[in-house]
């Protein structure tokens, strides 16, 4: 018995450790979203859309841009509907008149208001200098309003933008969203394990 109590008081560790890594809230997304939201469940049927990016960008120009969740999970009319977690490495969102999009942790992410739609205006003011590229990621999650994760689905979009004199590597950066590879593969490593811990204890 003492050894099953010993394996709870990990799993109740390990889940507090991890807490930081998982949080969502209708309130938008900080930093510890920068890996994706992981307190939901990952679902590549769930598409995300950046329309009006352009192929290049020119100096200072600014684009408006729509960010849309195309998702098979049911709309609450009444609830949340879906939620993001933008980064890009070059320029920035304005934010004018917009209760939707917050800037939040060094990313842009919906508010309160904008968690009740799967689609938001944006507005990206390109950088001063076009021979550079912008590294664009986007979280985004498509949930049922029953503020529990089960249910959701998110996924990740990736884009890289060039700048009109750009002339270098089209691939995405590593670690524009401060994990690497190799880190986002501890981490999910570290996640099976917490849940098969959880299922260990939970078994009669």
């Amino acid at each position: 018995m003492a050894p099953r109590r010993c394996l709870a008081a990990g799993v109740l560790l390990l889940t507090v450790m991890a807490s930081n890594w998982v949080l969502a809230s209708p309130n938008g997304l900080g930093s510890e979203a920068d890996q994706g939201c992981l307190c939901h469940t990952p679902d590549s049927s769930t598409i995300i859309e950046v329309q009006g990016l352009p192929e290049a960008f020119e100096s200072n120009q600014n684009y408006t841009m729509t960010l849309v969740v195309n998702s098979g999970v049911p709309v609450s009319e009444n609830g949340s509907q879906g939620g993001f977690r933008l980064l890009v490495d070059e320029g920035g969102l304005l934010l004018e008149n917009d209760s939707s999009v917050q800037e939040l942790d060094g990313g842009w992410t919906h508010t309160y208001e904008g968690s009740f739609t799967r689609s938001w205006d944006l507005v990206w003011q390109a950088p001063a200098e076009n021979d550079t590229a912008a590294n664009f990621v986007v979280y985004a999650n498509a949930v049922n309003g029953n503020n529990a994760p089960s249910g959701d689905a998110w996924h990740v979009f990736e884009a890289v933008v060039p700048g009109a004199a750009y002339d270098g590597d089209l691939a995405p950066k590593e670690g524009i969203d401060g994990v690497s590879q190799t880190d986002r593969l501890i981490l999910l490593v570290g996640l099976v394990t917490l849940v098969g811990l959880l299922w260990s204890v939970g078994r009669p």
